[in-house]
């Protein structure tokens, strides 16, 4: 039983109603409703006056059976949450964790104090080596054989539909945008950097093939190698987004030194490994120019911080955000992007398709009813202002839900329908 369960288990019992249980704990009613309505857990903080609220210990909420003689009686709320959250996960999830822990502890300072790297700046706990060797010097290899795959002229698109049709709908995208299908994803593999991927060997169904995951996007990417025919084949590019816009895990923030190949090199602090360095990333239809501070590691690459690149595109995209909203709408009411993984690939651009996807994803990670109601707002102002041949409104609906056809999020239907409602057509002549 979950924490949130248990404490609406409480309540039951002791025939108390949710606002009664608002003022009795000082919690916005609101915020108690939302525990049940998204079963999530209060946040530790929360557990001391509900238990008091509900005469229950701390360790009751949290499930831990009564103290032995040997239980430490000095263990704090934040100790206990931490227990009851690695006992809710499975042997594998554990054992990440006691091994990032393990990590962590290593690289910590004795007296906790801040850690800096050669940029200067000050910096949150990071690993000292992006990946082991091993592992890296698989990732630079399957990066550099993909960009030389990206520049064969032989390479070709194999646009068969799939039993699931997971492959259509980025297709059906560069379609609407009048895209060559194939350039694009060349043009996609030549840019992809090591750190991004991984390669997905249980995956494979041909044995010379490549079966990688960007793992920046969720992106698919399925290259079957005939060496009889002396051609490759692409037999995938889809967003790998079956379950949903996926969300890094808030427990573990990857926020740490990633290995890239530079596409040029900026300055140099002299006598020191600290530069600045310039990366193309492609997502969507935009490629972006980033310059961001780098730590030489061999003679092939850079250390960059990931979040030195996640938060370049992500505050571009939360720009790009407000300028769609109308000065009646209050943009300081919405939850901003914070993870590139709260965002579909198809959201970059300044395409209608693009906009109006950006639009849903903003719509689709509002915490609260007034975020949500401000985020559909805009949604439907933006669709209500366009105006399209109705052959076109009904491509550009179509290409909307193909594309969210793999996102399992439940109100999508719902908000499709909105969007089709409020989307406006011009008389066709």
């Amino acid at each position: 039983m979950q924490i949130w369960e248990r404490i609406f288990e409480l309540i039951n019992e002791r025939g108390l109603t949710q606002k009664e249980f608002s003022l009795m704990t000082g919690i916005a009613q609101s915020t108690i409703s939302d525990w049940k309505k998204k079963k999530v857990n209060p946040g530790a903080e929360r557990l001391n006056i509900i238990a008091q609220t509900l005469d229950v210990s701390v360790e009751h909420l949290l499930g831990i059976p009564e103290r032995s003689a040997d239980y430490d009686s000095d263990i704090n709320t934040d100790e206990k949450v931490l227990l009851e959250l690695f006992r809710s996960y499975d042997t594998n999830t554990r054992s990440r964790l006691i091994d990032y822990a393990k990590k962590l502890n290593e690289i910590l300072p004795s007296d906790n104090s801040e850690i800096t790297y050669d940029t200067g700046r000050s910096a949150d706990v990071i690993a000292e080596e992006p990946v082991s060797d091993v592992d890296l010097q698989i990732r630079k290899d399957l990066t550099r054989r993909l960009r030389r795959l990206a520049r064969l002229s032989r390479i070709r698109l194999d646009e068969t539909e799939h039993a699931s049709g997971l492959n259509l709908h980025l297709l059906k995208y560069l379609d609407y945008l009048g895209l060559d299908r194939l350039q694009f994803i060349k043009n996609y593999l030549s840019n992809l950097q090591p750190y991004m991927i991984s390669e997905i060997k249980t995956q494979e169904r041909f044995d010379n093939a490549i079966c990688v995951l960007d793992e920046f996007y969720r992106i698919s990417v399925y290259i079957k190698v005939d060496a009889t025919k002396n051609e490759e084949i692409i037999v995938s590019f889809h967003e790998n987004n079956r379950n949903g816009i996926s969300r890094r895990n808030s427990l573990i923030r990857r926020d740490e030194l990633v290995y890239v190949f530079a596409d040029s090199v900026g300055s140099h602090v002299e006598g020191t490994d600290s530069y600045s360095i310039n990366l193309f990333i492609i997502r969507g239809v935009k490629s972006f120019h980033l310059n961001i501070p780098a730590r030489s590691y061999d003679a092939d690459g850079f250390l960059v911080r990931e979040s030195d690149i996640s938060n370049a595109l992500t505050d571009i995209v939360n720009r790009y955000l407000e300028d769609l909203y109308t000065a009646d709408l209050d943009f300081s009411d919405i939850e901003l992007f914070s993870s590139l993984q709260q965002l579909s690939f198809t959201s970059y651009g300044n395409d209608v398709f693009s906009n109006i996807s950006l639009l849903i994803d903003s719509l689709i990670i509002q915490k609260d009813s007034i975020g949500r109601q401000t985020a559909d707002a805009a949604m439907c102002i933006y669709c209500n202002n366009i105006r399209l041949l109705q052959k076109d409104r009904q491509e550009l609906l179509e290409t909307l839900k193909m594309r969210y056809a793999v996102n399992s999020v439940k109100v999508m239907p719902q908000i499709l329908e909105r969007v089709g409602i409020n989307l406006g057509s011009a008389p066709d002549n």
